[in-house]
């Protein structure tokens, strides 16, 4: 009889279980809300995170999503990562229909596995098992389920239940469940804002989450989406024991035993780069004359082998093969300062061309970049090395690695420390301009532009074009020039002043249009704004301008004799904070105008309600740089 009843029991938990299943896994009882500006839908998603000890962790996943439409599928994450260090225990997937029938159930032996080796990586033992499905019909659904062992447990996943743009969550449930005695350090980032309930340590679940779309000049999504980060204060990284109480321990923990026993280098370069810099009047020159010597025979190749993707290739394996990752390239530069007397520490960074830095208020294992800290030298500011490039100029790491927080690496340990700020000032683009405006309203004109600072990065690789290429570029880049015609260009790229200059003959088929005995034309010939930023009539997210920048441009426009002016527009002066503007458009006589236009736009944070008066300052900025000069003809 207690069998009997033990069996019904247990029935009745399947049924309800399988009833539970079937509500996910039909797209027709989806709540309204989550519908709203979502490609998919996260039905459900339980992660399970067993830590048995400090080199064994499993990690389960129970994971439901509805794909809506086509750009839906990148949000299935069907997929699971391993290597030597990794093992996929278990991996299946079942796909339903709208109405929750089972269409499929796709078993281990039908998922791809492939190598996970990316572009420019020579060798990885990365490879990656996912699910290659091709619906009929959406919506759809999937189930997906995993369970994975880790003996490198340097990485934990973090919860992140509103999975970016575009995606709805209903349900997500983490759990950390820790057996190993180890502390586990975790950090909490803007779970109040949201329906998300604690339900115990490390144990928590959001219900209903609405999709997010993205707005201009967001924030990074870490600044205001939800998250749990985890780390173990002991750790394993492929089979070397790990310490990360804080950023000076796990720094230390780096130097000791990743990065201690790979700066030996041949003695012929020792003695090469010491008659290169024998003469060097300065400790500066000096380091300039290695990185330079270091980007002239090296080049950039990732290799991601077992501790690899941490560990630099020894600085004698790179010079023998003369390439190597960031890693590899960076520790081969470190080592030849080394033998010239120069101190320098590996910095683990964000490489991105938007700013994000490193978590400096918890230490984990972050980053996705190497470069090379050198303190200061000769009394002037700290310099920091791209070391991946062959072309940036010396000390120059504007556009990829500039303003943002790295973890520098020393005997000492860790320092979280900021890297190169460029302000608003040095970010310039500097430009002169001759036009002469012909009686059919075409118009001849030669424009010399100049760029420093951040704005450099922009341009650093032109002298590399070909006139073809440069040619297509400035027709695209000045396409609001009616039949542009490039005739002649000239790019100088000088490292010592970190500066560009351009030069660019052109012609315009119809710069000016006839309106009876009167012609109309804007003075604002070349660096003209055509687009405001988009309104919003909810505004979610604050706004960032992670950059600032300045634009000076000086137009002298010659005029037909045929012409005389007419009318100009008024003198307008814009100051606000998020920058400013100013357009003067004078007559000089005999036919001549003179336009000077200057744009300055701060670097900033601010809140969500000043976006509609940045959007109102770009609008302005916008109308006054299209404003029309009105001619008559004689």
């Amino acid at each position: 009889m207690k069998k009997l009843l033990l069996f019904v029991f247990c029935l009745s938990i399947y049924q309800v279980l399988k009833a539970q299943d079937k509500e996910y896994q039909s797209s027709e009882n989806i709540p309204a809300q989550l519908l709203k500006n979502a490609n998919a839908v996260i039905r459900k998603n339980n992660v399970s995170i067993l830590i048995k000890d400090y080199d064994d962790v499993e990690v389960t996943t129970d994971r439901i999503v509805t794909v809506l439409n086509k750009k839906g599928l990148s949000d299935i994450s069907a997929a699971e990562s391993y290597d030597d260090d990794t093992k996929v225990d278990e991996i299946e997937a079942t796909i339903y229909d709208a109405a929750g029938n089972k269409v499929v159930r796709i078993k281990e032996k039908d998922f791809k596995d492939v190598s996970a080796v990316s572009n420019g990586t020579l060798y990885s033992d990365n490879r990656v098992k996912y699910l290659d499905y091709t619906p009929r019909d959406y919506p759809f659904t999937i189930h997906f389920t995993s369970t994975v062992e880790y003996s490198t447990t340097a990485f934990l996943p973090s919860w992140v239940p509103l999975e970016y743009f575009y995606v709805s969550t209903q349900s997500s449930n983490y759990e950390v469940i820790n057996n190993s005695g180890i502390e586990v350090k975790f950090k909490e980032s803007h779970l109040d804002n949201y329906a998300i309930t604690k339900n115990g340590n490390l144990n928590y679940t959001a219900t209903n989450l609405t999709a997010l779309v993205p707005q201009a000049y967001s924030p990074g999504f870490d600044t205001y989406g939800p998250m749990v980060k985890i780390a173990m204060k002991e750790f394993s990284m492929k089979g070397v024991a790990g310490i990360n109480n804080d950023w000076k321990d796990f720094g230390k923990w780096m130097n000791d035993e990743l990065l201690s026993d790979v700066g030996e280098l041949p003695k012929e370069v020792v003695d090469e780069v010491k008659m290169l810099t024998k003469d060097a009047k300065t400790q500066k020159e000096k380091a300039k004359i290695v990185y330079e010597f270091m980007q002239e025979r090296s080049r950039y190749i990732s290799v991601q082998v077992g501790i690899g993707g941490w560990k630099p290739i020894d600085a004698m394996s790179v010079h023998n093969v003369a390439y190597g990752d960031c890693k590899g390239l960076s520790n081969y530069t470190k080592a030849l300062l080394n033998e010239v007397g120069i101190k320098s520490h590996h910095a683990i960074i964000y490489g991105d061309s938007n700013i994000r830095s490193v978590d400096k208020s918890f230490s984990s294992t972050q980053g996705n970049h190497m470069i090379l800290y050198v303190p200061q030298l000769d009394d002037e500011k700290n310099i920091w090395l791209e070391c991946t490039s062959k072309t940036n100029p010396f000390g120059y790491i504007a556009g990829w690695t500039d303003d943002r927080d790295a973890l520098v690496v020393s005997d000492a340990g860790g320092e979280i420390l900021h890297t190169t700020v460029y302000d608003t000032e040095s970010n310039l683009q500097k430009s002169k301009a001759q036009i002469e405006l012909q009686k059919d309203g075409s118009a001849r004109a030669r424009i010399q532009m100049s760029t420093t600072g951040y704005q450099y990065s922009f341009r650093d690789q032109l002298d590399k074009k070909s006139k073809k290429d440069l040619v297509k570029m400035y027709s695209n880049f000045w396409g609001h020039l009616n039949g542009v015609h490039i005739e002649t260009t000239e790019v100088i790229n000088d490292k010592e002043l970190v500066q560009v200059t351009e030069i660019v003959d052109l012609t315009v088929d119809k710069y000016a249009s006839k309106t009876g005995n009167l012609v109309l034309f804007k003075p604002v010939f070349f660096n003209r704004n055509e687009t405001e930023p988009k309104r919003y009539k909810a505004r979610y997210a604050d706004f960032e301008i992670d950059r600032g920048y300045v634009d000076v441009d000086e137009y002298e426009i010659n005029l037909d004799a045929a012409f005389a002016i007419d009318a100009l527009p008024d003198e307008v002066k814009l100051n606000t904070k998020f920058g400013e503007y100013r357009l003067v458009i004078s007559d000089l006589g005999n036919n001549k105008l003179k336009i000077k236009r200057y744009l300055k736009i701060e670097k900033g944070y601010f809140g969500k309600e000043d976006y509609e008066l940045y959007r109102e300052f770009r609008a302005l900025i916008v109308k006054h740089d299209n404003s029309k000069a009105v001619l008559k003809f004689i």
